[in-house]
C-alpha cells in the first residue's frame, strides 16, 4: 500500500503548490510599446492577451487527499508548493509564442519541505508553446526533465484563462471545453474539463480598472502509469471555481480558485483499490512592481 500512497503525493503535486524563498527579485512585468494585435487576427472590441516581457508570477498552491485504506485505515496527505515563475508572449500567428521560466520552487509534503537536491535542478526550467489569442495554451514542452519541474509544467494552464472571441468586456459570458495532457512521475493522464466564465467590472481596490472573471466548471480524469514496478491506473471527477483579474493592457494581474474531487486509484495485478478525496486552493500573484 506505500506504493500507493508515494504514487498520490506525485500525482498530487503534479496539480499543486508550497512556499518559496530564492536571492532577490526578478525584473516587473514589461509589456511591449503600445497594443499590438497577433498576426491574423481581427482587431478585438474587447481585452484580449497582449505580448509581454518576463512577467513574474508567484503560484501557491495548498492541496490535501484523503485516503480510504484496505481494512478501514485513512491516512491524510498534505501538500504545499509556490513557485516562481516569468512569463513572455510574442506576437505570432494566430496567437502568440509562449516562454515560461520557472525561477524557483520550493515544495512540501505533510510538513517536510523538499530537499535542495530535488529543487535545484528543476529552477530555470524553460517552457515553450503556444498560446491562442483566447488562452489555449498548447504544445508545451520543457528544455528538461525533473521531478519537480515535471509537476510545475501540469499547473501552468491556470495562468491562461479563457477569452472569449473578440476578447473579454464586462456583462459577458461563454463556455469553454478542453481536453489536455496531465503528467506526473506516476501517470500519464488526461482531463477534460467544461468551464463557464462570465466577466464583470473589478470589485478589487487594487485593481479598480481590472475586468473580474468568475468562472465555475468541472472536470474528468483518467491515466495509467508504473510505480515502484506495479502498473497503476487512476480516476476521477470533480468541481472546481476561480476568480481573475485582467488589467485593460491584456495583462493577468492576480487569480485565485478552488478545487475538490474524488479519485481512485487502483494497482489491478494485486487488486488493491483505494478511494482518495482531494481538496486544493491556489492563489496567483503578480510580482510587478508599482510605476513611479
Amino acid at each position: 500500500m506505500k506504493h500507493i500512497a508515494a504514487a498520490l503525493v506525485l500525482f498530487a503535486l503534479a496539480g499543486c503548490g508550497t512556499s518559496t524563498t530564492r536571492a532577490g527579485e526578478p525584473n516587473a512585468p514589461t509589456p511591449e510599446p503600445g497594443p499590438v494585435t497577433p498576426p491574423g487576427i481581427p482587431e478585438p472590441t474587447g481585452v484580449i492577451y497582449r505580448p509581454i516581457r518576463n512577467a513574474a508570477y508567484t503560484l501557491e498552491r495548498h492541496d490535501s487527499l484523503s485516503l480510504q485504506l484496505p481494512g478501514g485505515a485513512s491516512q491524510q496527505q498534505l501538500i504545499d508548493r509556490t513557485a516562481f515563475v516569468s512569463v513572455t508572449l510574442v506576437p505570432d500567428t494566430g496567437g502568440y509564442q509562449a516562454t515560461i521560466v520557472l525561477d524557483s520552487l520550493q515544495a512540501t509534503a505533510n510538513g517536510a519541505p523538499a530537499s535542495l537536491d530535488s529543487l535545484v535542478p528543476a529552477w530555470g526550467t524553460r517552457w515553450t508553446g503556444r498560446l491562442s489569442s483566447n488562452g489555449d495554451l498548447s504544445a508545451l514542452t520543457a528544455d528538461r526533465s525533473t521531478t519537480l519541474g515535471d509537476q510545475v509544467g501540469s499547473t501552468l494552464r491556470s495562468l491562461f484563462p479563457s477569452l472569449p472571441s473578440g476578447g473579454v468586456r464586462a456583462g459577458m459570458e461563454w463556455t469553454d471545453t478542453t481536453d489536455v495532457p496531465i503528467r506526473a512521475d506516476a501517470f500519464d493522464a488526461s482531463e477534460r474539463g467544461v468551464t463557464r466564465y462570465r466577466s464583470m467590472e473589478s470589485d478589487e481596490p487594487r485593481a479598480k480598472n481590472a475586468i473580474k472573471l468568475e468562472s465555475t466548471g468541472s472536470y474528468e480524469r483518467k491515466g495509467k502509469g508504473v510505480q515502484f514496478d506495479q502498473q497503476l491506473e487512476m480516476s476521477g471527477t470533480g468541481s472546481r471555481s476561480a476568480v481573475h483579474y485582467f488589467g485593460q493592457d491584456g495583462i493577468l494581474i492576480s487569480g485565485r480558485g478552488r478545487d475538490a474531487g474524488d479519485m481512485t486509484i487502483t494497482v489491478p495485478a494485486v487488486g488493491q483499490t483505494v478511494p482518495v478525496k482531494h481538496a486544493g486552493s491556489y492563489t496567483i500573484t503578480s510580482r510587478a512592481q508599482p510605476k513611479r
